[in-house]
C-alpha cells in the first residue's frame, strides 16, 4: 500500500499533526515503540538543536539507551502517549541524565541568566545551549507524529 494511503486512511483530513491536533485527537492511542525509536529522536533532536555543526551525542545516546532498558522488558512495548510522556521523554528524566544536561550548559559561562538574541543575531556556539524541556517537546512530538502516520 503506497504510503500516502496508509496516511489517508488513518488521519482525518481535517488533522494537520500540529501538536495541539496531537494532543488533542491522539492522546488516548497507544502503540508499539521500540528503544531505537527513543535514542534515535534523541540523537536527531541534540543534533537539530546543537549551536554546534557536530556535536558529540554518542555519551548521551548511550545513557538514555541504559536508561531506558529497564523499561522494555521485550524489543519493541505498547505504550501509551501518555506513559511515553510521563515515563520516555521529558525535561526531569532529561535532567537527571548528566551526559544529556551537559548541552543544556554553554562551554563559557557568563554569569548571566538572560541573553538576548534575534532572529539576525546569535550567540557564538561556545555561549550557547540546548533547551531540555524543548529537547523533551521535539523528541515526543516527532515519535507521535511517526507513530500516527505509520503505525495506524
Amino acid at each position: 500500500m503506497p504510503a500516502e494511503s496508509i496516511i489517508e486512511k488513518n488521519l482525518n483530513p481535517q488533522h494537520k499533526l500540529t501538536n495541539l491536533d496531537i494532543s488533542t485527537h491522539y492522546s488516548e492511542k497507544s502503540f508499539w515503540i521500540f528503544k531505537k525509536d527513543l535514542t534515535a529522536a534523541l540523537a536527531y533532536w541534540i543534533i537539530k538543536q546543537s549551536p554546534y555543526d557536530t556535536p558529540n551525542v554518542t555519551e548521551a545516546v548511550e545513557a538514555y539507551d541504559k536508561f531506558l532498558s529497564p523499561l522494555f522488558d521485550k524489543e519493541v512495548i505498547k505504550i501509551s502517549y501518555q506513559r511515553l510522556k510521563e515515563e520516555f521523554v521529558n525535561a526531569q528524566i532529561f535532567e537527571s541524565i548528566p551526559e544529556i544536561l551537559i548541552f543544556n550548559t554553554p562551554k563559557i559561562d557568563t554569569g548571566c541568566e538572560f541573553m538576548i538574541v534575534s532572529r539576525y543575531e546569535h550567540p557564538k556556539p561556545d555561549y550557547d545551549f540546548i533547551g531540555i524541556t524543548a529537547l523533551a517537546h521535539n523528541i515526543y512530538y516527532m515519535i507521535m507524529r511517526e507513530k500516527i502516520t505509520q503505525d495506524y
